[in-house]
């Protein structure tokens, strides 16, 4: 305080000192401008390089994507295998509980514990024998859960690092699906739900490679060889978060349908086989299972199918292995799928030759492509056993509540044989002769009383009946 005051006293010396105050504070204020200068100059530098970068990232993206494109245009034979309503349900999501095995009895015949392990021995057995692609129809998910869709993207990445393609389109149960849960701690908990801007991200190749597509729907096109695919989103589904069961019914949009026609015209200029693929049904293949199975509006694609001759659809929903053939024009095929989670446990391999559809069904067995730990487990290591037997014991539950009705005691035979039919019809046939199919249909026509429903031997006959393997599991079409 003294030393300020001699200062303050000192007129030369306080003037000096004011001078250098002054000097710096400008000083200070110059560093801040130039400082500010250089600073913008080099955000500058780095916008322009990480600009540059990104124009370049995006310029090879595209590159690669043309490059694929045109790969996929000029195969002379692609070969696509075909999996429908495959119900993924992650491990993370089971556990050993009240809850979960009284959900587990609700599957219809269905597998939900061993999803994930299937799964991951298919992708093994696609990368040896690499397809061009796979195409999900639907029902990718349980019901809709994020985590689900989620691990199954990462299960199947290897098959993307190998150049398979996985093209897929969503069933009724995987968007917005309020039935999806979860179990932890002995409780089914309700999970995040799976949106259509998941679906778009996690099954990215059709979107990206596509010749077009829908702003309405889910739905796109992709060429490949001498055809053009549709794959068609048919589904209703909420537009946001629900609380709702999913809507079994299916239809294809006002706006969809002009989409699909504009790209049905489009591939007949150019020359282009149209194939469908899509979650319901076009034609009714069994009597008891076209309301909520066949699309709403099947007979406006149908006139589409007409028009433009296309030669063959691919559908699911109905978990259904069976070919059917339009009656009028009969020049169009349906293919329903059977389920993959389920008895057959169904893989379709769809050859394009340039002027020959080839259609092939394998019942796919996983033992070849399963660990030591996974033989350890009887149900894995007897798998396919093991699901056919879950669809037996579900048909021959439904027979037995049926005989309740009439008050019939029906014997453990013919129990037997009807959840063997239950079986047969699902798995697109059996290895019956015509003699036993009759002996069968007459033990059940003798099981029941006269005043029984006789739509019920008519049913059973249909089961029978249907059960033709080569006519359900094999096809060639030349458009």
């Amino acid at each position: 305080m003294i030393l300020l005051l001699l200062l303050i006293g000192n007129n030369k010396i306080f003037e000096a000192l004011v001078s250098v105050m002054a000097n710096l504070k400008g000083g200070i204020r110059l560093f801040r401008k130039r400082f500010l200068m250089l600073s913008l100059l080099l955000c500058g530098v780095i916008s322009f390089f990480w600009l540059t970068g990104q124009t370049f990232i995006q310029s090879d993206v595209k590159q690669e994507e043309a490059q694929e494109k045109e790969r996929l245009l000029q195969m002379d034979e692609p070969h696509f295998w075909i999996i429908s309503d495959n119900h993924f349900f992650p491990d993370t999501f089971i556990e050993e509980s009240a809850a979960f095995r009284a959900f587990e009895a609700t599957a219809l015949g269905n597998d939900l514990r061993y999803t994930e392990t299937i799964l991951n021995a298919f992708v093994q057995k696609a990368l040896v024998e690499k397809p061009t692609g796979i195409i999900f129809t639907g029902d990718v998910t349980l019901n809709g859960e994020k985590a689900g869709l989620d691990r199954m993207v990462e299960l199947l990445q290897p098959l993307q690092e190998a150049g398979i393609l996985i093209l897929a389109i969503p069933g009724n149960h995987d968007i917005y699906n309020g039935w999806a849960r979860e179990f932890k701690n002995g409780d089914k908990i309700t999970t995040h739900q799976i949106s259509p801007q998941d679906f778009q991200r996690g099954f990215s190749d059709g979107y990206r490679l596509s010749q077009a597509t829908d702003k309405h729907s889910l739905s796109y096109s992709l060429d490949a060889g001498a055809y053009r695919l549709f794959l068609l989103d048919s589904n209703i589904y909420a537009d946001r978060f629900s609380k709702k069961e999913p809507v079994s019914h299916g239809r294809l949009s006002e706006e969809t349908l002009a989409w699909l026609e504009a790209g049905l015209s489009d591939a007949k200029e150019k020359g282009k086989t149209p194939i469908l693929f899509l979650h319901h049904n076009l034609l009714a293949h069994h009597e008891q299972m076209t309301d909520g199975f066949v699309l709403n509006n099947a007979p406006d694609v149908l006139s589409l199918v007409n028009q433009y001759e296309v030669p063959l659809a691919l559908s699911g929903h109905t978990h259904l292995q069976n070919i059917l053939q339009q009656v009028d024009p009969s020049n169009f095929y349906e293919i329903s799928s059977g389920s993959f989670s389920a008895a057959g446990t169904s893989i379709g391999h769809l050859t394009l030759q340039e002027n020959t559809i080839i259609y092939e069904n394998e019942s796919f067995d996983p033992l070849p492509y399963l660990d030591s730990q996974h033989l350890a487990n009887p149900d894995l290591k007897n798998y396919s056993a093991y699901v056919t037997l879950k669809a037996q014991e579900l048909g021959e539950e439904m027979a037995r509540e049926l005989f309740r009705s009439y008050a019939i005691d029906a014997d453990t035979q013919l129990m037997k044989e009807v959840g063997e039919a239950y079986v047969f019809y699902f798995m697109g046939g059996s290895q019956l002769t015509p003699l036993e199919k009759e002996a069968r249909l007459a033990r059940l026509q003798e099981s029941l009383p006269r005043k029984a429903d006789s739509s019920l031997l008519e049913s059973y006959r249909q089961l029978l009946d249907a059960a033709n393997w080569e006519a359900h599991h094999h096809l060639v079409i030349q458009p």
